[in-house]
């Protein structure tokens, strides 16, 4: 309400204007009417002799000017104290609800960015609801403390009026310019306009508190919903981490490649080189194992021996490979409780219930799982695959050598069998040459006994020489038997290196084409020949062998 030089009473500028808005709508009539009522009833003629009453008259109406004034002018006082009691609360609240905005806002733009939003919990969620709330009623607190200072200003503007509309009704009363009912008029009227506009202050005030109270819940309600909004992205952030997590953890190395799974094929290795190794020295012990020297017990023996060996090897890749085995399913055990804990931490950290954390876990997390599973049993399966398939290998390999060894002591038999029958055919040949000589040589002796038993006998020259004669033919002859029987034993002696040479001859051809060497023994002479003649007819021999042994290997 507008306050200048000429009205500075708020209350009496409205019933100025009311009655000038009155005055406007009445009509000729009704004016004419009033004035009409308005003249004395008793006209009293003017003296012109005295100005007193007039003096008086004019001294209360300036009188009960000034005072109307005055009344106008604390009102318009009491506006401007009041006014103070509107403005410092007014621009505390505003004060407060700034401070409270920044404060709140900081916790928001904390939570904005999603690096930031892994290192919450859901109890940093539920912390920023209580603080919300807490916020919420604190600003409810200060708008009631506003609601509640302009109430109290209004009351104490009313109080002040009433006190100031007490005050100037004597005042009036007692300057007597016009009568007690005027005055009280007068004063009913402004204290009705004071009275409205109270009331439209208590309206404002009430409108204010409305308003200020639902922006309030509008705020709050927006702060719930970006909060809720935050926390609704906190979460999936939390999935995405926590399914990154995850699959960052399959695919690391110690879960890939495990250490003791390495470690343990490691061992392996070592164990599978020491028993080749004894392998290797149990095999090259078979050259030592000479057909002579050597009983088939024997090699029969060192084929249990490496038979063993091999068993051994087969039961040391059985037993690593269980171990193997178990470090995987420990590895895919490992894996399955990393994935409970995944699912509980979704539960514990209140992202999602147990039936959601179910529904995130188990297409994702166990596909992995699964597809881990997969790939160690492949990764089994082929060494499994390959160490059966070296087994049988060597299996195969050793008992192809064994059969080889067998073969060729049976090759070697059957040559040691002709030299031995060779052998004894020249031990038979000789000792029936020698019992030939020793029963001729019998008869020889016997036909000398008698020869010198006669020359024992005789008594003249003539017959003494004649027997004498006789005894030199028996020693002749039975020198002739000597040199026959040492020729006949030179001549079968003589011929069995030949059949020797011969059968080594067969022997190495059969090593040979066993072996399928292309080379073979062709033999040497066994001494140097005595003349160039028999050295040709030596070596012609050995060629015709030879020519023989290759001629039937080829038909064979």
């Amino acid at each position: 309400m507008p306050n200048d030089d000429l009205t500075e009473n708020p209350v009496q500028y409205k019933k100025a204007v009311t009655l000038a808005h009155a005055k406007a709508k009445e009509s000729e009539s009704i004016i004419a009417a009033r004035e009409v009522r308005g003249l004395a009833d008793v006209i009293v003629s003017e003296k012109r002799t005295s100005n007193v009453v007039e003096r008086i008259y004019e001294n209360k109406k300036l009188c009960y000017e000034e005072y109307v004034a005055q009344f106008r002018h604390e009102l318009a006082c009491i506006g401007k104290e009041i006014e103070e009691y509107y403005v410092k609360p007014g621009k505390l609240l505003l004060t407060q609800l700034q401070e409270s905005d920044q404060s709140f806002e900081s916790y928001f733009r904390a939570s904005e960015s999603d690096i930031t939003l892994i290192s919450y919990a859901i109890e940093d969620f539920e912390k920023m609801w209580v603080l919300l709330f807490q916020e919420s009623q604190q600003r409810r607190q200060w708008i009631r403390e506003l609601d509640e200072a302009l109430c109290q200003a209004e009351v104490t503007r009313a109080e002040r009026i009433t006190v100031v509309l007490s005050k100037y009704t004597k005042m009036l009363e007692d300057i007597s310019y016009v009568l007690s009912s005027d005055v009280h008029r007068f004063i009913h009227k402004e204290a009705m306009m004071i009275n409205q506009a109270l009331l439209a202050n208590r309206r404002a005030i009430s409108k204010l508190f409305l308003n200020l109270m639902e922006a309030d819940l509008k705020r709050d309600s927006s702060y719930r919903y970006q909060l809720e909004e935050r926390k609704e992205v906190w979460k999936g952030v939390q999935k995405k981490h926590l399914i990154s997590s995850f699959r960052e953890f399959m695919e690391s190395e110690r879960i890939q490649n495990p250490i003791s799974v390495q470690m343990e094929l490691e061992s392996m290795l070592e164990d599978q080189r020491i028993l080749a190794q004894r392998r290797n020295e149990h095999l090259f012990s078979l050259g030592s194992l000479l057909p002579l020297e050597h009983t088939k017990a024997e090699i029969n023996a060192w084929y249990e021996s490496l038979v063993d060996l091999n068993k051994q090897i087969d039961t040391h890749n059985v037993q690593s490979m269980m171990r193997i085995r178990l470090n995987y399913e420990k590895v895919c055990q490992e894996c399955l409780e990393k994935l409970q804990e995944c699912k509980q931490k979704l539960i514990d950290l209140k992202i999602c219930t147990h039936k959601e954390a179910e529904k995130i876990v188990n297409p994702n997390f166990y596909q992995l799982i699964g597809m881990l599973q997969v790939q160690f049993e492949a990764k089994i399966e082929k060494m499994d695959a390959e160490l059966e398939q070296l087994a049988k290998n060597s299996e195969i390999n050793c008992r192809h050598l064994y059969q080889y060894f067998q073969d060729v002591l049976a090759i070697f038999d059957v040559h040691h069998l002709k030299l031995t029958n060779q052998e004894s055919d020249l031990q038979k040949a000789l000792k029936d040459c020698r019992s030939k000589h020793e029963n001729m040589n019998k008869l020889r002796e016997m036909n000398l006994d008698i020869a010198v038993d006669k020359l024992r006998m005789q008594s003249t020259d003539e017959k003494l020489k004649a027997c004498l004669e006789k005894v030199y033919f028996a020693l002749d002859i039975i020198g002739n038997g000597y040199s026959i029987f040492y020729q006949d034993l030179v001549s079968k002696v003589i011929t069995y290196p030949r059949r020797v040479r011969h059968e080594l001859l067969f022997y190495s051809a059969a090593i040979s084409r066993y072996f399928y060497v292309l080379g073979s023994y062709k033999g040497k002479t066994l001494k140097k020949p005595e003349s160039s003649t028999e050295g040709k007819r030596e070596e012609g021999e050995i060629t015709q062998e030879s020519q023989e042994i290759e001629e039937t290997e080829e038909a064979i």
